[in-house]
């Protein structure tokens, strides 16, 4: 019941935003002198219909679709006509900086310490040439990864992030297309399906669209970088055939790191392949019942945030460039174009890696993985000054500036939890929660360092007792 209430609540909200009307969004958008893209206001589905539809990719997937089916080309049509107005957004400029704004900036700082670094994005905007086309590519640990970079960004601009199938359901589904957000099927297989998708993100790319997409495709569940997926980049890069697109176009590596992974025990659970793990359904109720408890206890001024989310921009990344130096990223096949695209993923998930913050509990967690028994506190807290010495080339954006002051935060974060325990001789981890130590110290992991361990297969859930 809490659930359909509490969407029931958000809808409505939403809905009386978005018919306030055109006047009043225009009115938000020149007060606060908000970029908005263009294109990204068309109403007319026919005009993105027009563009997609016309390219010869499209009609050639729709005579092969109705040729593999043995349905009419009308039929064909339709279909991918389906797949359209499943993935195209329906921005409302009122929802989104009068509704969606001052949620994620409440849902941010009350969860929270939000800091963001931008420095190199001030830097970009400066020199960037006019009428650049950017997409900020972000490492994905968290489902509030969209809320956090959406708020780090709002003053700036407004940013469509590429949404798996997790929010196609009532009534995110509408929220995030009023938000921007255009939906994508991951693991569908259907053609004519991804020469829709692909034309679509090439249309918006070409019209100066800023998106962001996460291009490990799904959350970690080791808490380590994943193996970069090639098709949102390969639709992204091949936009760059059409002559008539001749703007520049950047990647903005975007690197995300928290104290807190709110799915942290469900991801866990997941790769380690338990019977038991929640459903879509249980998690969505467990993270709203969170939500009411923590919201009640804050009230009585018992609730405590949980340490540090931060996101931070590496090395802007132009494509233009990238291309003029290995022309293979256009080659006429995704096969031949394939090791092409897996170097400049590669390169950009580098980007991503350097970028990545050091918090608290991260670097603690790291400590702890490292070290057999308990461990003194006087012994962490000259762990973590090393730390600071060795990775002076990391980005430190935490107000606590010597060990003794990080462990602390992060001893408060982690015995709230149940994490650490003191015990004769300093402290320790709690043994029956070696899976959560792993993921927060796996975040700190370079993205070399993990390309040359390799990547976990996730076990099934089906897999008998015993086998890998």
């Amino acid at each position: 019941m809490k659930v359909v209430l509490f969407a029931v609540a958000i809808l409505a909200t939403a809905v009386i935003a978005f018919v306030l009307g055109k006047r009043y969004a225009r009115l938000v958008q020149r007060r606060g002198r908000i970029h908005v893209d263009k294109f990204k206001l068309k109403r007319r589905h026919a005009d993105i219909e027009l563009e997609v539809f016309g390219s010869r990719e499209v009609v050639e997937a729709v005579r092969e679709y109705a040729k593999s089916h043995r349905v009419s080309t009308d039929e064909a049509l339709r279909q991918a006509k389906t797949y359209l107005r499943e993935i195209v957004p329906k921005f409302n400029l009122l929802a989104y900086y009068r509704f969606g704004a001052p949620i994620a900036r409440a849902i941010m700082h009350f969860l929270y310490r939000p800091v963001v670094e931008r420095r190199t994005l001030h830097a970009f905007n400066e020199t960037a040439p006019r009428g650049a086309s950017v997409v900020y590519v972000i490492n994905h640990r968290s489902n509030a990864d969209y809320v956090l970079v959406a708020h780090m960004l709002f003053k700036f601009i407004s940013l469509s992030y590429a949404v798996g199938e997790w929010a196609r359901v009532w009534p995110l589904n509408h929220l995030f297309k009023w938000f921007g957000a255009y939906f994508i099927r991951r693991r569908y297989r259907e053609p004519l399906y991804h020469a829709v998708l692909s034309k679509f993100v090439q249309t918006i790319t070409m019209n100066g669209v800023t998106q962001g997409i996460f291009l490990e495709g799904g959350l970690t569940r080791d808490g380590a970088f994943q193996k970069p997926k090639l098709g949102m980049l390969d639709y992204l890069v091949t936009a760059k055939r059409d002559p008539e697109f001749d703007a520049p176009l950047f990647f903005i590596p975007t690197a995300i790191n928290f104290d807190r992974v709110l799915e942290d025990r469900n991801l866990t659970e997941e790769l380690a392949g338990k019977e038991d793990r929640s459903t879509k359904l249980e998690k969505l109720g467990t993270t709203l019942d969170f939500l009411f408890k923590n919201t009640f206890r804050s009230f009585f001024k018992r609730f405590k945030r949980y340490g540090y989310a931060i996101v931070a921009f590496g090395k802007p990344i132009d494509v233009d460039a990238a291309i003029a130096a290995d022309p293979g990223l256009l080659a006429p096949t995704f096969e031949e174009r394939k090791p092409h695209l897996e170097a400049l993923a590669d390169k950009v998930m580098e980007e991503i890696s350097r970028a990545v913050p050091v918090t608290p509990v991260t670097l603690v967690a790291r400590i702890f993985s490292s070290h057999e028994g308990p461990i003194p506190e006087e012994v962490i807290a000259a762990e973590i000054d090393r730390y600071r010495e060795r990775w002076s080339d990391r980005l430190w954006l935490l107000r606590e500036k010597s060990g003794a002051e990080i462990w602390e935060l992060a001893k408060r974060l982690l015995t709230l939890r149940h994490l650490v325990e003191p015990v004769p001789g300093g402290w320790r981890w709690t043994p029956t929660e070696r899976l959560l130590r792993d993921y927060y110290a796996s975040s700190l992991l370079t993205f070399d360092e993990v390309r040359r361990r390799g990547w976990p297969e996730r076990k099934s859930r089906r897999a008998p007792a015993g086998t890998g």
